[in-house]
């Protein structure tokens, strides 16, 4: 009789997700706006985290998520005002410079047809002329876009004010939330579900905080390397060297393919030497930085990692490409978790 009550009492709780996936359905603009917010939310509650276990010990934990989130947003907001206004000039000397690196593409290509030629292949004319165009119009929406979007941060901030807000109430009323979560489960699975999440936040969280120090100093050394080259656009090159460490294996090659491309107009020596910088601290990476920062139990065989990729870009774009990983991870560590429970349950009938 008890565990027939306990059987209505989840499926009671249950039914109200129906009401909640009707309007998801029929407002699902707002319902996903409303997700990126709390997810973004989640986000900032993550990197506040330590600083509010470190505060907690010592004040409330009123107190210790007021002053948590009032640090990292103190933070934020100086690292911002200090990093875009460079950014946003840097960006405009590689837009004012795409126009003279096209022609010295151009140039190279007119002697490449004419090396072909002189060996007796032909190149169509027709062909060369279309790529050029293509080609010329894809650097300058590309210019144009850069400076768009590295201008409209600011603006676009203010449309994701709402993050620190969920932040702090996340960080203050985490445990209430994580028992009221708790308690929408049958009793019997309340246990397996704790050791499941636990494990998959301890591979991901391990994971996603590794993989951002590691990612912060190859673009703090791939700046500082291509500043002292001589590369103007430095601090830009080193952000994005930064950002496409975060994709495996593939990010870093199209990183030095950008500062090959924005180091070009220096000559053929400072394109060497930046190609260089970008290297050594690709070797730095993976010989210290790496074996430092990241856990062994958060490492998968390369061929996982490029179908993760793969997979990921396919269904979610750039997001997808940066939650493949994590998604793995998380997904490896519930079937760890259960695999082990198995293990127990039979040890415990022997």
């Amino acid at each position: 009789m008890q565990a027939q009550r306990k059987y209505r009492l989840h499926w009671k709780q249950w039914l109200w997700g129906i009401p909640l996936g009707l309007l998801a359905i029929w407002q699902w603009t707002l319902f996903s706006n409303m997700i990126r917010q709390l997810f973004l939310g989640f986000l900032v509650m993550l990197a506040a985290l330590p600083l509010m276990n470190f505060l907690e010990k010592r004040v409330s934990t009123g107190w210790a998520a007021t002053l948590a989130m009032a640090g990292l947003s103190v933070g934020a907001g100086l690292f911002l005002l200090l990093l875009i206004p460079p950014l946003v000039g840097q960006a405009r000397q590689i837009g004012s410079a795409l126009p003279g690196l096209y022609r010295q593409v151009g140039e190279i290509l007119e002697q490449a047809e004419a090396w072909l030629q002189r060996n007796g292949v032909a190149v169509d004319q027709r062909m060369r002329e279309s790529l050029l165009e293509k080609g010329e119009g894809l650097l300058s929406d590309t210019a144009g876009s850069l400076t768009k979007r590295l201008g409209g941060v600011a603006g676009g901030i203010g449309r994701w004010m709402l993050a620190p807000v969920f932040a702090f109430y996340l960080l203050r009323d985490r445990r209430r939330v994580a028992d009221w979560l708790l308690s929408l489960l049958p009793t019997g699975r309340r246990e397996m579900t704790v050791r499941i999440v636990r494990e998959m936040g301890r591979e991901s969280v391990g994971y996603l905080r590794g993989q951002l120090l590691v990612s912060l100093a190859v673009g703090g050394f791939t700046g500082l390397g291509l500043l002292l080259c001589g590369v103007p656009s430095w601090l830009l090159l080193g952000l994005l060297m930064g950002i496409l460490e975060l994709i495996p294996y593939v990010g870093p090659f199209l990183g030095g393919v950008l500062v090959a491309l924005f180091a070009w107009p220096g000559g053929w020596s400072r394109m060497l030497w930046s190609l260089g910088v970008v290297v050594l601290v690709q070797q730095l990476e993976g010989g210290m930085l790496s074996p430092q920062l990241m856990s062994e139990t958060t490492r998968l065989h390369p061929i996982v990692v490029l179908l993760c990729v793969m997979a990921g870009g396919a269904a979610g774009g750039v997001a997808g490409v940066l939650l493949a990983i994590p998604a793995v991870l998380c997904v490896r560590a519930a079937l760890r978790v259960i695999q082990l429970k198995r293990l127990e349950e039979q040890f415990e009938e022997t």
